[in-house]
């Protein structure tokens, strides 16, 4: 049974054909979604119209292979579609004003996807299936496994703004709780409080330690006005 839908999905005909490109956009949009979810401005039919170009790419591989009674090559149209979707990748990762590192989930996600449009393209549907498995796993139950790692690991970054005359205040807290400052960096950015001045500080914990509670301990420093854990 399963080597009979195999050898369906293999076949160029015009149902194969149709049903291969509409299931890369459907399951190529449900990839989306998880973007969506998050604001991400890859989302829904960035997904889908990835997963659609990269099926359609090979297919049009397979079936100039067959035109050409097997002379051509059909592997050049997928390789260039992963040299190509490197522009869309590119296109989401952002670095911010602070040197956060934005978009590189987005852009991996792109990328799989198309590789996932390739196999629903060249017929082999169930890895394309697999893939698409995968990659629900991967972005919504890893994604709480991994804010968990982050969230607990020795070493933090953070944006601060704090008092002219609070900066002592707030190195002696730090010594006092027994952190170190690995890097120390004064920024130009603007201030929520126009007398309050910037740092981005990297701190070793010597041991790992729940970020959200070492927030709270910086933020009760009377002198410390703001705080942003830099990701």
């Amino acid at each position: 049974m399963l080597d009979e839908i195999q050898g369906f999905f293999e076949e160029l005909s015009w149902i194969s054909v149709t049903i291969r490109l509409i299931l890369a956009t459907m399951l190529g949009s449900f990839v989306g979604m998880e973007r969506a979810h998050k604001r991400y401005a890859a989302g829904i039919r960035t997904f889908a119209l990835v997963c659609l170009g990269s099926a359609l790419a090979t297919i049009m591989g397979i079936y100039l292979w067959n035109l050409s009674g097997g002379e051509a090559d059909m592997a050049r149209i997928p390789a260039q579609i992963l040299c190509g979707i490197g522009f869309l990748g590119a296109g989401t990762i952002i670095v911010t004003d602070r040197k956060q590192i934005k978009g590189l989930t987005t852009a991996a996600g792109l990328w799989v996807t198309a590789t996932m449009g390739m196999a629903i393209g060249a017929g082999f549907i169930w890895a394309g299936i697999v893939c698409f498995v995968l990659i629900f796993v991967t972005t919504y139950c890893m994604y709480y496994m991994a804010r968990y790692v982050e969230n607990h690991t020795r070493t933090i970054e953070v944006y601060i703004e704090v008092e002219r005359k609070g900066v002592e205040p707030f190195l002696n807290f730090i010594k006092d709780c027994g952190y170190v400052i690995t890097s120390i960096e004064r920024r130009k950015d603007e201030t929520i409080l126009e007398e309050d001045i910037a740092f981005r500080v990297e701190l070793d914990m010597l041991k790992k330690r729940n970020h959200a509670v070492v927030m709270d301990e910086i933020l009760s420093v009377e002198e410390v006005h703001y705080v942003e854990e830099i990701i």
